[in-house]
C-alpha cells in the first residue's frame, strides 16, 4: 500500500520541473519517464539539426541511442548508460507523446479496493451530490478509512479527487471564446481578450471597434458574445472539412423545399381558401401509422407552425392523396418526383441503386422547378438536395446523423439542472461530456482490477444496462437474407416457425387463451396447407387421431421486426394495424400486394406428426436447401384483408385504392409475421358516382439492420 505523498516520490531534472531554487520537483514515476522522454528526444533533434533540415521528420527506434561520440570519459543525465535496467529502457515516439491516453491515472494509487473507493465517489458525486455534499462525503469516507486504519485518504476537495481519477481530463478540452458581433472575429478567452475589436475588415482604414464585453450587474466585465467549443476533431490530420459537412436531411429535405413550394403555391393562388378546407376533411379520415404526426388541424390552417415531423408526414403520406386534385397536373408530377426521393432516402437501410434513383428523382425535380417556375424558386438549400447522394454514400443511411434525434433531445434540456453561476452552456456542456465519458471511465477501473463484485454497484451510476431476457425459445439463427426475401417473393416458403430477431417479442407476454371457434378454423385449414398434410384434424377429435391442431394461442401486445412495429387493432386502435402483403395472382403469374388489417397477433406451438414430409423441413436459403431442426413455435398475424379493385390510375404517385369491406375469411387470413411487407396509411374517397372506396398509400419499409 503507498499514500498519496509517496507517489509523488520521484526526482525530475528536466527543463519544466528545474526551475525552482531546487533544481528539481517531485513527481510520479510515470510523469517523470515521460519528461525525460521528450528531454531525449530534444537532445536527439538538436544533435541532428545541423544534417537536417527543419521540415524532416525524425525517427527514433527502440535500437540503442548513440551520440557518435559515446565513450566512457564522461556521462550526460540525458544519457542512457549500457548498464541501465531493461525496464528502463523505453521506446521513443513522436505519436506515443502525442496520444497519450486520455484515462491515464498515473495518481491513482496501486492498491484495487482504493481504486475502486476513489472511481465510486467520484462517479457517485457527479451522478447525485452536489459540492458542498461531495465534500462531506469525501470526508466521511477518509473518516471510514481512519477507523479501519488504512494508510490511504481521497483529497480533501472534489477538483482534487477528480484529478487524482483521471475524470476532469474528461473536459480539460472545453474552451470558451469571445465573439465579435459586427465582424464574427474570435478571441480564446484564456488569452487577453481586448475591450472592443482589433480587426481590421478588407479596404477598410480603421479596426472594427466593435465592444466584445459589458458590465455586469455585480460590475465585472462579462463577454457581449461567446461560445463553447470543445473537440479532437482538430487533432486529425486527414479530415477533409468540406467533405466532412454532413447535410442534414431533416432540415434539406422536409423544412426547406416543402415550405417553399407551399407558399408559393399560395402566393400563385394554385391553393385556394376552400381547397384548405377540403383537404383538412379529407385528412381527418386518413389513418397514419405509428411513427407519422397526424396533421388534425394544420392543413386547414394553412401549415402555420409546422414543425419537422409534421412536414415529414404531409410529404410522405398526406400530399400525394390530397394535391391530386388541387394542383396542374404538371406541377403535381413534379411534386411526386419530390416525394419519390424522400421515400427513398429516409429508409434505414437504402442500397446504391436507391440512393441514385432518388438522386435522378431530385435532379428531375429541381430542373422541373426551374421550368415550371421562376428563377428565384430555387434556393441553395435545393442545390444542396443534388449532393445528398454523396453524403450518403459516405456516411450511410439518414437515420444515422439526421437532426430528429437532436431535436427531441432539447426537451431534455429542459429538465437540467443549473447553479445559476457559469452559465447555462458550460454547465450543460460538462455534464453531457461527464455523463458520455461516466460508462468509459468505470469500464477502464474494472479492467485495471480483478474487483468483478464492484460491477453491479458501479454500473448503476452510469446509463449502460443489461437488456432484459426473455425465455430462450429454440430456434434456428435469425438470418436477415431470409427474413427480407420472405417479405418480398411469396415464392418463399415460409411456415411461420423460422427464426426472428432476439428484440421481436415483448418482454412481458400474455397468459394464454384458447382461439375462437370461427378463427379456428382456418388456423387449421392453414396447417394443412402449409405442411402438406390432409391428417390433420380439429382438437375435438384428439381422442380418435393423435394429429391434431391445438386451440391455445399466446396473444401478443405487438411484434418488433427489425425496428417496424406492427400492432393488433385492439391494441392501437388502427395506428400500427394496417399493412401489406404479396401474394401470387390467381393465374400464378404475377404478385399481388394486398392491403389489411391485423386483427390480434399470437404464438401458436404446433409440431408436424412424424409421417409428414415436414418432420424435417428445408430452408432454402440462396437456393441451397439446408436441413433443419422442427420449431414448433409459430409466430402469426390474424389479418382481415380488404376487398381489391383493378383501379391503377393513381400508380403513378403510388396511391392504390380498394373497397372499404373486408374479403371473406379463410386460411390466408393466417399470415406469418415473416410476410408483412410494410405499413400503410388510408384515407376515405368517395368518386364522382357516390361509390365509396379507400385509398392506400404505402410507407417505406423501416429495417434496422
Amino acid at each position: 500500500m503507498s499514500t498519496i505523498s509517496e507517489l509523488y516520490n520521484e526526482k525530475c531534472h528536466c527543463a519544466e520541473c528545474s526551475q525552482n531554487d531546487l533544481g528539481y520537483s517531485f513527481v510520479a514515476r510515470r510523469t517523470a519517464q515521460r519528461h525525460n522522454k521528450r528531454a531525449r528526444l530534444n537532445a536527439i533533434r538538436c544533435e541532428r539539426g545541423a544534417s537536417m533540415s527543419d521540415t524532416e521528420d525524425v525517427s527514433v527506434t527502440n535500437d540503442v541511442i548513440s551520440n557518435g561520440d559515446n565513450d566512457d570519459s564522461g556521462s550526460n543525465s540525458n544519457e542512457i548508460s549500457e548498464d541501465e535496467s531493461e525496464d528502463n529502457v523505453i521506446e521513443l515516439d513522436d505519436n506515443e507523446l502525442n496520444s497519450e491516453d486520455p484515462f491515464a491515472t498515473p495518481d491513482m494509487p496501486q492498491n484495487p479496493v482504493h481504486r475502486f473507493i476513489a472511481t465510486f465517489v467520484v462517479v457517485f458525486a457527479s451522478h447525485y451530490v452536489v459540492d458542498k455534499g461531495a465534500v462531506v462525503l469525501i470526508e466521511f469516507i477518509n473518516k471510514l478509512l481512519t477507523i479501519y486504519e488504512q494508510d490511504f485518504q481521497l483529497p480533501l476537495s472534489l477538483p482534487g479527487l477528480q484529478r487524482m481519477t483521471g475524470f476532469s481530463a474528461m473536459t480539460k478540452g472545453i474552451k470558451k471564446f469571445v465573439v465579435c458581433q459586427d465582424c464574427h472575429k474570435v478571441y480564446e478567452e484564456s488569452a487577453s481578450v481586448p475591450s472592443h475589436c482589433d480587426f481590421v475588415k478588407l479596404g477598410a482604414r480603421s479596426s472594427c471597434n466593435c465592444q466584445l464585453t459589458k458590465t455586469s450587474a455585480s460590475g465585472a466585465l462579462v463577454a457581449k458574445r461567446s461560445y463553447l467549443y470543445q473537440s479532437v476533431l482538430h487533432r486529425l490530420g486527414y479530415l477533409d472539412l468540406v467533405r466532412g459537412t454532413i447535410i442534414d436531411p431533416m432540415h434539406n429535405l422536409f423544412l426547406g423545399t416543402p415550405k417553399r413550394l407551399m407558399d408559393r403555391w399560395i402566393k400563385d393562388e394554385d391553393i385556394q381558401d376552400g381547397d384548405f378546407a377540403a383537404m383538412q376533411k379529407t385528412a381527418e379520415t386518413m389513418i397514419v401509422p405509428g411513427g407519422y404526426t397526424s396533421l388534425n388541424s394544420k392543413i386547414g390552417k394553412q401549415f402555420s407552425y409546422m414543425k419537422a415531423d409534421e412536414w415529414k408526414s404531409w410529404v410522405l403520406v398526406y400530399s400525394p392523396v390530397l394535391l391530386k386534385d388541387v394542383l396542374a397536373k404538371d406541377r403535381f408530377e413534379n411534386w411526386i418526383n419530390f416525394v419519390d426521393a424522400c421515400r427513398l432516402l429516409i429508409k434505414p437501410t437504402i442500397t446504391f441503386d436507391e440512393v441514385n434513383t432518388a438522386h435522378q428523382f431530385l435532379q428531375t425535380f429541381c430542373t422541373r422547378c426551374d421550368e415550371l417556375y421562376n428563377a428565384k424558386i430555387l434556393t441553395c438549400n435545393m442545390h444542396l438536395h443534388l449532393h445528398l447522394r454523396d453524403t450518403i454514400r459516405d456516411f450511410g443511411p439518414v437515420y444515422g446523423y439526421w437532426l430528429f434525434g437532436f431535436e427531441r433531445f432539447n426537451g431534455l434540456l429542459k429538465n437540467l439542472k443549473t447553479n445559476r453561476k457559469i452559465g447555462f452552456e458550460e454547465t450543460f456542456m460538462k455534464k453531457f461530456i461527464e455523463d458520455v465519458y461516466k460508462d468509459d471511465l468505470v469500464n477502464s477501473f474494472l479492467q485495471s482490477t480483478r474487483q468483478t463484485s464492484a460491477f453491479p454497484l458501479l454500473t448503476k451510476l452510469t446509463s449502460s444496462f443489461t437488456p432484459a431476457t426473455i425465455p430462450s425459445i429454440r430456434q434456428r439463427t435469425f438470418c436477415i437474407q431470409s427474413f427480407v426475401e420472405a417479405s418480398e417473393d411469396p415464392n418463399v416458403l415460409v411456415k411461420g416457425n423460422e427464426p426472428l430477431s432476439p428484440s421481436a417479442f415483448p418482454l412481458s407476454l400474455k397468459s394464454a387463451t384458447t382461439m375462437s371457434e370461427i378463427y379456428y378454423v382456418h388456423l387449421l385449414q392453414y396447417y394443412k396447407v402449409a405442411y402438406n398434410n390432409e391428417q390433420l384434424v380439429h382438437f375435438q377429435q384428439a381422442s380418435e387421431s393423435p394429429y391434431f391442431v391445438d386451440n391455445t394461442i399466446t396473444l401478443l401486445k405487438y411484434i418488433n421486426i427489425l425496428g417496424q412495429v406492427y400492432k393488433g387493432k385492439g391494441e392501437s386502435g388502427s395506428h400500427g394495424s394496417l399493412v401489406q402483403a404479396k401474394f401470387i395472382g390467381s393465374t400464378s403469374e404475377h404478385i399481388v400486394a394486398y392491403t389489411g388489417q391485423i386483427q390480434y397477433i399470437f404464438t401458436h406451438c404446433f409440431t408436424p406428426p412424424p409421417t409428414s414430409s415436414s418432420l424435417t423441413p428445408l430452408l432454402h436459403t440462396h437456393r441451397r436447401p439446408t436441413q433443419l431442426l422442427h420449431n414448433s413455435q409459430h409466430t402469426f398475424a390474424f389479418i382481415k384483408w380488404y376487398t381489391p379493385e383493378n383501379d391503377k390510375l393513381r400508380e403513378y404517385e403510388h396511391v392504390e385504392t380498394c373497397f372499404p369491406t373486408f374479403s371473406p375469411d379463410d386460411f390466408q387470413c393466417v399470415l406469418p409475421v415473416h410476410r408483412i411487407m410494410l405499413e400503410v396509411a388510408t384515407a376515405e374517397h368517395t368518386t364522382r358516382r357516390k361509390v365509396k372506396k379507400m385509398l392506400v398509400i404505402p410507407l417505406p419499409k423501416k429495417q434496422y439492420i
